[in-house]
């Protein structure tokens, strides 16, 4: 062997005789001969003269540049004798990248293991087994994110399309969608996987469907599968009514055109997905009247209220999807919906949430409430909010939409309690939102449609629960008693215009208040040896608490700004609103124009335009240009002007 060759002793607990070990190599230090004179070398003192070092083991060659574009070249070399014997390994992974190649691995062996018991040809309890073991990975969000990031999703649902024939199976898939559906990110849900989930829905769960499994086994899948929905986000999962069509709805539900993507709008439709939707919030309604336990109310509205969000994400700037469900079953959502936003303000008179004294005796105040009736209330005002919403998008720039709505016996009266009586039963930061959202339905209601115009002026009202809240002493702007709808509008007009102006000119005066330069008598200017110098009299500690105290009256300052400017924000978009009410009244009905003019300050609707002008302004900057809703007020303005 060569003694510069390295050699691994597998077993070194034999060690080798000594003759066979290879003798060390003996390192030869090149002697540098040295001329010593003679009395030098009988006198020799090896601690004085010393042999010179050996070379180094390390060379540092600098190479000079041959050209003017090049660079000074230093290396370091070291001579192949000087090295110490070493094994070199090429390609060393770092240590995250065999982690990550390590889980990755992993999660190529579990999916192409649980694919293979997902094909059809495999026994049904093996595939029953392979997607409730498919469903317990994807509760981990490291596994739904490596599903997701490999495009496996799409895959896995066709698979399983065969699923709705089996009823075990089919409960198992409904799972396996409700698991995956409980991120926040998209579903990765292409038109097949859709169309198996709205076929999962359409399965009928009654009893008599259950006897063709053994009871045995179907208790068995269900208790695995209660077990694993608890380990996952299920506020709204009925636990012990764990159904195929139950899991397969909650699914659906938690979609939105936004996680989904803009085809979903489109594809729920084709497939019969509102049919469903539409049907489920009918059957939700249909509760709210005959349900009296607190706990049924609540999910029935809640179970309503999700629907709603659905339509109303997949009703938006889609004309298809308004028509498909104003047509569907003659108008059964926008039925629905009437009947549900009457028996929602019904139901916030029984459970408000007001913190303050306004509300009528008969009801109860938010400190004699216990938490139970806060919750119900706080259902109902999601409920109302997502009724009006849904019916904003069915009546935007809709003459037909507009018409079907108006026809519901009530629902105008109804749209006219939720801006004048209904926010007084809210608490304070939720009153703006349902008075906006009223008054925005109403100029849908009445912007196309001459019945609902007419239905509107005819009608008497009450004036608005806050029409005491104008300037102290002002007594002009006070009516009791039961009024005209064009009065108690013109009259919310003009109240919220007053409370805009009083709050920009309050806000104004905080701006412009300079602070006063006030002497400062943190200390003296005294005259000592000829020099004038300035002595201090204050103590560190007072002038820190004085810098103290100027930085929170700043700050207080700022927060009476900002309160101000908000109040004003909020009145004047009220007051914008009802005025292009009033100008969507007024459009082809000089009778209608007579009558608004009757309740205006000496006759003048200047007053309404300037304001109309003034929210036109604020769109343009804050909206696209040319949107349906800045050439309705262009339009209003543009008839007041000519009355």
């Amino acid at each position: 062997q060569s003694p510069t060759k390295a050699v691994y002793n597998a077993r070194h607990w034999n060690q080798p005789e000594s003759e066979a070990l290879p003798a060390p190599p003996v390192l030869k230090t090149p002697s540098v001969p040295v001329r010593l004179s003679s009395k030098e070398a009988i006198h020799k003192d090896d601690g004085v003269f010393k042999a010179p070092a050996p070379p180094p083991k390390v060379i540092k060659t600098v190479t000079i540049p041959t050209q003017p574009y090049q660079e000074i070249v230093t290396a370091l070399k070291c001579r192949k004798e000087d090295k110490e014997l070493y094994t070199v390994v090429q390609h060393v992974k770092h240590f995250n990248d065999v982690v990550e190649f390590g889980e990755n691995q992993e999660f190529t062996d579990d999916i192409e293991y649980l694919l293979s018991g997902l094909k059809s040809n495999q026994p049904l309890n093996t595939r029953c087994l392979s997607v409730i073991s498919l469903a317990t990975k994807c509760a981990m969000p490291s596994f739904r994110m490596h599903l997701r990031a490999h495009g496996m999703v799409a895959m896995v649902f066709k698979t399983l399309d065969d699923s709705q024939h089996h009823q075990n199976l089919s409960l198992c898939t409904a799972a396996l969608m409700y698991i995956l559906s409980r991120d926040r990110l998209n579903m990765d849900l292409d038109r097949a996987s859709l169309d198996l989930m709205i076929r999962l829905l359409e399965l009928e769960q009654d009893a008599s469907s259950a006897k063709l499994l053994n009871e045995k086994d179907m208790n068995k899948i269900k208790e695995k599968i209660r077990r694993l929905c608890e380990t996952v986000h299920n506020k709204h999962l009925d636990l012990e009514n764990i159904t195929t069509g139950h899991l397969a709805m909650e699914t659906l539900l938690s979609l939105t055109s936004k996680r989904a993507g803009d085809w979903f709008k489109e594809e729920l439709r084709l497939l019969g997905g509102l049919d469903h939707i539409v049907d489920k919030v009918k059957e939700c309604v249909d509760h709210l009247s005959s349900d009296e336990d607190e706990e049924k109310l609540v999910a029935s509205l809640w179970g309503a209220e999700r629907c709603l969000r659905v339509l109303e994400s997949v009703t938006v700037h889609n004309p298809e999807n308004q028509s498909y469900l104003i047509a569907y079953k003659d108008s059964q959502l926008i039925v629905s919906s009437a009947k549900a936003l009457q028996h929602c303000e019904e139901l916030i008179q029984r459970y408000n949430r007001a913190e303050d004294s306004i509300c009528l005796p008969d009801n109860k105040p938010l400190p004699h409430q216990n938490v139970t009736t806060n919750h119900v209330g706080k259902a109902v005002e999601d409920c109302m909010r997502a009724i009006i919403g849904v019916l904003l998008n069915l009546t935007n720039d809709n003459e037909w939409g507009s018409t079907k709505t108006g026809e519901q016996d009530g629902l105008i009266g109804t749209a006219m309690n939720c801006v004048l009586q209904v926010p007084k039963f809210l608490p304070q930061e939720q009153r703006f939102d349902i008075r906006v959202l009223g008054l925005g339905l109403l100029i849908n209601l009445v912007e196309y449609s001459a019945r609902n115009r007419h239905c509107l002026v005819n009608m008497e009202t009450s004036c608005s629960f806050d029409s005491f809240c104008t300037g102290e002493g002002d007594d002009s702007l006070k009516i009791t008693g039961q009024i005209d709808a064009v009065q108690a509008l013109v009259q919310l007009f003009l109240e919220r215009e007053r409370a805009a102006q009083l709050a920009e000119s309050q806000t104004d005066e905080l701006i412009k208040e300079a602070p006063t330069a006030q002497h400062d008598k943190s200390g003296e200017w005294q005259e000592t040896s000829g020099e004038i110098q300035w002595v201090s009299t204050e103590k560190p500690d007072s002038t820190e608490e004085k810098d103290k105290k100027e930085e929170d009256d700043e700050e207080l300052d700022l927060n009476k700004a900002l309160q101000h400017a908000g109040k004003h924000m909020e009145d004047c978009i009220v007051a914008s609103y009802t005025a292009l009410l009033l100008g969507c009244l007024c459009q082809e009905s000089p009778i209608n124009v007579t009558t608004v003019r009757e309740y205006l300050p000496e006759g003048d609707f200047s007053i309404m335009t300037e304001m109309l002008k003034k929210f036109l302004s604020f769109m343009n900057l804050t909206c696209a240009v040319g949107t349906t809703g800045q050439k309705s007020i262009s339009r209003v303005i543009e008839y007041l002007e000519h009355c």
